[in-house]
């Protein structure tokens, strides 16, 4: 079943059961739109703290990317996640995405598999579903690492998928090697410059 709402009626998405296939035939949105368990579910926009951070660890992925060219990151993309407990579709929009590519590979039209590392930046309203739920179904789908950023307490975390489980890494010192992003880095000190914006 195909969804046709007008421009008017974009926002009674809000609750509807779909696929993902037809989550993904809405177009793109200035809402905040994921598809939980087959239910469209809306968030508040993201703060400028929020943003700071997030637009913070892109930047520092994508000055890697320039010279390493191993993938594509991507700030608040929808990622198919797979199925839920329930066996219903999940499309969560993550802060930031990496997917891993080859050199000259054509950035995906939409993101179909478990992307390689995800980045959830947290909020009060979203804090329980990202350290339980998502971390959960992203742990179950497969994506290597899920980088934890919290600004409130201005801690990382950062968990890497280990026989098949999640386990905390511990950075070395204001740098966390990266085994999603081959070859990356990440320097600690300019993600906390970030929390104190």
């Amino acid at each position: 079943m195909i969804l046709k709402l007008t421009t008017q009626t974009e926002s009674s998405y809000y609750g509807l059961r779909m696929t993902a296939e037809e989550y993904f035939e809405l177009g793109e949105s200035d809402d905040r739109y994921e598809l939980i368990d087959g239910v469209v579910c809306m968030s508040p926009s993201p703060t400028p703290k929020h943003q700071n951070l997030a637009a913070r660890v892109v930047s520092l992925i994508d000055t890697y990317l320039i010279r390493q060219p191993v993938g594509h990151v991507f700030l608040e993309l929808d990622v198919y996640v797979g199925k839920g407990p329930s066996g219903r579709d999940l499309v969560y929009r993550p802060d930031v995405v990496f997917v891993r590519a080859t050199p000259g590979e054509d950035v995906p039209e939409r993101i179909w598999k478990p992307p390689h590392l995800v980045v959830e930046v947290l909020s009060p309203s979203t804090r329980r579903l990202d350290l339980e739920t998502k971390k959960s179904d992203y742990e179950r789908a497969g994506v290597l690492e899920y980088w934890v950023l919290d600004p409130k307490k201005k801690e990382m975390t950062f968990y890497r998928l280990i026989d098949p489980r999640y386990q905390a890494v511990d950075p070395q010192g204001d740098r966390f090697s990266s085994e999603a992003i081959p070859g990356f880095v990440l320097d600690l000190s300019l993600v906390r410059a970030a929390f104190g914006r």
